[in-house]
């Protein structure tokens, strides 16, 4: 029955493209009747954004085929249910109620057919998932849980491995002590504390809701790794095609709970890099074009009736961490010395060519907590001041870069050279060293990593300051891949924790004000800078809203028609 489903892949072994070609192939023309294209990239593309590594750029597709329990609301910290229907939370907070909405329905697709609508136990299936708890893995009989079936040993074994990044960075399965299904509209959450922030993870882009039937049905043949690859979800869109760092096809789904989408299909397009998607929306091969190359947004003319830029302030931030393993790095002196010789405003010209802003906080400015005044930051660059603290100090630094692009750093290999050329006018001398991701997982799980400096960044799941802060400079992210700076101060940890014991918006602002304040202070990251997200489109698409994380609701995009 599943062997059809490598039919999904069909056009994979066909793509061989010739890497001297300068152009990405046009998508075929009877793809895109009826439909709309919109050109992005591929990097960290995954039908699965649980999977994916936290604080990387996820693709939007993700957001049309699945639903999540909420959505934020509004750009605030309030929470609008989805695939919930209502939601109570206990008396001492330590207990969620989730009532479900009715007449879901799963996609129907070649590789599986749904014999049910969604439900509680879909819930539970998904999020018991991320949790790390073996209650999520499919019990069929007496000698599939004996592992006297040495294959379904191995299904076992590997589904344990899975990783989800986002919920590992936000330590998910030490807040949330179960999830039950109390009836088939009904799901209980019990927590291990009272968290004010579980309702803004349960609305983040990570926190997709699977079919667990399906994944039931993927179990029976030890395939659960296809549960990532062949997308089954409540979403508008539904996948149709993909053809591998190429694009995905997407058709709408009819049997959609809300009201239908207005286009038929959606093509995105994976295949070009940030200069090329400019040029094939140009060629109008696509409608709408994700963050282009920046050092080219001069070239759009903004007296043009043919297309318009959207952008919007995103909950990212590129920082400059202090490795707190090494004993130079431990000195603050130093750690100011650096921060004023980096000329911050050079790299927001020469990098971002000013579609984003020297970010002098650690809280987003978009987010509801940066409402309350916060404290500006001290060591603004002053090169002078920094070589006199660094005399005869004779330093040489290791700094790792990591070789690939994000929306908050497009070019992170220039920016470590410019950094490298500001630290040498203050008499710091410095080796650039590019790492691939999977070098420097390995070397922090060994705890070998060698580097004083390391450009880093981050992006948002959500609006809430919970999960920017806590994954890259808390105690329990020490020596992970999300904390690089292997910074531990216990009074941050203290004061994170006190904004998500209380449910008072004011008083969660105020603690994480001071837990910025603090960071501020002891410096064990350089804010560098705030990006914008940006698209171009097409005159002809209207509907078009970005949201801070970068995506776009398809459903809601509608597509003139041409004037003859």
């Amino acid at each position: 029955m599943l062997r059809k489903n490598l039919t999904f892949f069909c056009f994979l072994f066909g793509i061989g493209l010739n890497s001297q070609l300068q152009a990405a192939p046009r998508v075929p023309e009877h793809l895109t009747e009826n439909g709309l294209t919109y050109c992005t990239n591929a990097s960290g593309f995954s039908f699965n954004p649980q999977t994916a590594d936290a604080g990387t750029s996820m693709n939007v597709v993700t957001e049309q085929i699945y639903n999540k329990l909420f959505e934020i609301k509004n750009h605030s910290a309030n929470v609008m249910p989805v695939l919930a229907q209502s939601y109570s939370i206990s008396p001492d907070n330590k207990e969620i109620l989730i009532n479900l909405r009715r007449g879901v329905k799963f996609h129907h697709t070649p590789w599986f057919t749904p014999t049910r609508d969604f439900n509680a136990e879909d819930v539970v299936f998904s999020i018991n998932r991320v949790l790390g708890h073996d209650t999520y893995l499919p019990t069929l009989s007496e000698t599939a849980i004996t592992y006297k079936n040495p294959q379904y040993k191995v299904f076992h074994e590997q589904a344990r491995k899975v990783r989800f990044p986002y919920f590992d960075s936000i330590k998910l399965n030490e807040k949330i002590k179960s999830v039950t299904a109390l009836s088939p509209y009904q799901v209980k959450i019990e927590l291990f504390e009272p968290d004010s922030s579980i309702l803004s993870h349960l609305a983040s882009q990570y926190a997709i809701i699977f079919s667990q039937e399906y994944a039931y049905q993927l179990s029976a043949d030890d395939n659960l790794t296809q549960l990532d690859t062949h997308p089954v979800g409540t979403g508008p869109y539904q996948v149709k095609d993909y053809v591998y760092n190429q694009y995905v096809r997407l058709v709408r789904n009819e049997n959609y709970w809300k009201k239908e989408a207005k286009i038929e299909n959606i093509i995105v397009d994976l295949s070009t890099d940030r200069n090329g998607r400019l040029v094939k929306f140009f060629n109008n091969e696509c409608q709408i074009a994700s963050y282009p190359e920046v050092s080219q947004i001069g070239l759009l003319n903004s007296d043009d009736k043919h297309y318009y830029m959207q952008s919007t302030d995103g909950m990212n931030l590129a920082y400059l961490a202090f490795n707190f393993e090494k004993p130079l790095m431990q000195d603050r002196i130093i750690r100011e010395a650096i921060s004023q010789s980096l000329n911050r405003a050079r790299i927001i010209h020469n990098i971002y060519h000013n579609t984003a802003t020297v970010a002098n906080n650690i809280i987003p400015e978009i987010s509801w907590a940066s409402s309350v005044n916060t404290p500006e930051f001290d060591f603004d660059y002053n090169p002078k001041a920094a070589k006199k603290k660094l005399e005869n100090k004779h330093l040489s630094l290791n700094l790792w870069v990591i070789n690939e692009e994000q929306m908050y750093n497009p070019a992170p290999f220039k920016m470590a050279e410019m950094i490298k050329f500001d630290l040498d006018q203050v008499g710091v001398k410095v080796k650039v060293r590019t790492v691939t991701r999977t070098f420097l997982s390995e070397q922090l799980r060994n705890k070998s990593e060698s580097y004083d400096l390391i450009l880093a960044g981050w992006l948002a799941g959500n609006l809430d300051p919970d999960g920017f802060m806590r994954p890259i400079l808390s105690c329990n992210t020490q020596n992970e891949i999300t904390n690089l700076s292997n910074w531990c101060n216990e009074e941050f940890n203290n004061l994170m924790d006190r904004a998500i014991a209380t449910s008072n918006l004011s008083e969660r602002a105020r603690a994480y004000n001071d837990a910025q304040e603090l960071i501020l202070h002891e410096l064990p990251i350089i804010p560098i800078a705030n990006v914008k997200r940006i698209l171009v489109a097409n005159s002809r698409v209207k509907g078009v809203e970005m949201t801070p994380f970068g995506s776009l609701n398809f459903s809601d995009l509608r597509l003139h028609k041409e004037k003859p």
